[in-house]
């Protein structure tokens, strides 16, 4: 190893603990790296050029007196990025600085469902959040579907493939650009954005589609092929149907709503569900029934095949009705014989828009692998 790839290592270490620790002192990196003052120093020097740090001023000095440290903080601000997702019907559309937190979230419509429309509503929205005086940094887009070198193998809508989604938004924004399957994505935000160190956790995603990201002794895990997770098109008996069906045709929030609006014959909103269900109407009854058949079906397989730390759910139908999952938890300690932690997302969106964030972040700071604390809060600009 020669003497510039050390140089580098140490220089990449350095950044990763400003990032983590904010604000600290260059002392306390050198003490925590095993590295001399001198060399810490040359690289706060060069990170600051970089505009990648910056002095707040001095801390306290110790019990035994002396100088007292100058602080250093990592400069979020020195570039944000921007972080979407495909949706049926809209783009969701998060603008995070450096560290993460978030300076606008908004949802764009598609005007139409073939994939020119959603290109274009996706060029759209992240033109329209890009911010003044500030650089952005890079891209990334979540989609339902498979995902592999940074290539759409399968999406939601398949015509989505056959355009080159990197290279389309790398020349109209140049700056880098990554693709990933949105539960992965959701998976990532949970390790990355929960402020404590997790290890293995699992991202459900009950939307428009059903996913799977699971994160398995610190990493992603995607499988040989990138098509771990994609347990929806399992498919089972005693789901409402005399032959097997599909968990995503009864479990997903998106057949939910479709097959209430076909059985009421008239556009559904998640209000009318709630009601219904409130009322005990026999329809939505029995197609929430099958609903919960297909969760418990789910998260059976998911404690017992990888006994994670957590699970975390992204379900707008689970939201509005919290008494589902509260059935589905007693049916699951029937069959998993310890303790379980399920968490039903506060919005369906915005985990794997941190993910995202998390996931384009690391490329830019050239820290792909490492152990970043990011910060789960909003910070939106002045002008806001």
């Amino acid at each position: 190893m020669n003497r510039l790839t050390i140089r580098r290592i140490n220089e990449l270490n350095v950044l990763r603990e400003v990032f983590n620790q904010t604000p600290t002192s260059r002392a306390a990196v050198a003490k925590k790296l095993g590295l001399t003052k001198s060399t810490v120093y040359n690289i706060f020097t060069k990170l600051a050029n970089d505009n990648l740090v910056y002095d707040i001023g001095q801390g306290n000095s110790t019990r035994s007196g002396g100088r007292k440290p100058v602080l250093t903080n990592f400069n979020a601000q020195a570039g944000y990025t921007i972080n979407t997702k495909i949706n049926q019907a809209t783009i969701s559309c998060m603008t995070n600085w450096l560290d993460g937190s978030v300076v606008n979230y908004q949802e764009f419509p598609i005007d139409g469902k073939d994939a020119s429309k959603q290109l274009l509503a996706l060029y759209q929205a992240i033109k329209l959040s890009t911010l003044d005086n500030a650089d952005l940094m890079g891209i990334s887009v979540a989609i339902y579907g498979v995902v592999k070198d940074n290539h759409i193998v399968k999406a939601m809508s398949q015509d989505l493939i056959q355009y080159d989604l990197v290279q389309i938004l790398q020349s109209r924004f140049n700056v880098p650009v990554l693709l990933e399957n949105e539960a992965n994505l959701a998976a990532l935000a949970i390790k990355d954005f929960s402020g404590i160190s997790i290890q293995d956790a699992i991202a459900l995603s009950l939307t428009d589609q059903i996913g799977v990201g699971a994160i398995i002794n610190g990493q992603l895990y995607s499988g040989k092929n990138s098509r771990a997770g994609e347990i929806g098109s399992g498919k089972y008996y005693g789901l409402g149907n005399k032959s097997p069906l599909s968990l995503e045709n009864v479990g997903s929030d998106q057949a939910v709503f479709t097959q209430i609006q076909d059985l009421k014959q008239s556009s559904v909103v998640i209000a009318d569900i709630r009601r219904w269900y409130d009322l005990g109407d026999e329809i939505v009854q029995e197609v929430l029934k099958n609903f919960e058949t297909s969760i418990i079906i789910i998260l059976q397989n998911i404690f017992l095949l990888f006994d994670p730390e957590k699970v975390v759910i992204s379900s707008r139908v689970l939201q509005a009705i919290p008494e589902i999952m509260k059935r589905v938890e007693k049916e699951l300690s029937q069959v998993v014989d310890r303790e379980f932690y399920i968490e039903v997302s506060d919005s369906v969106s915005s985990n794997s828009l941190l993910g995202g964030c998390a996931m384009i972040t690391r490329r830019i700071l050239e820290l792909p692998d490492a152990d970043l604390q990011f910060k789960n809060r909003t910070m939106p600009t002045v002008s806001e």
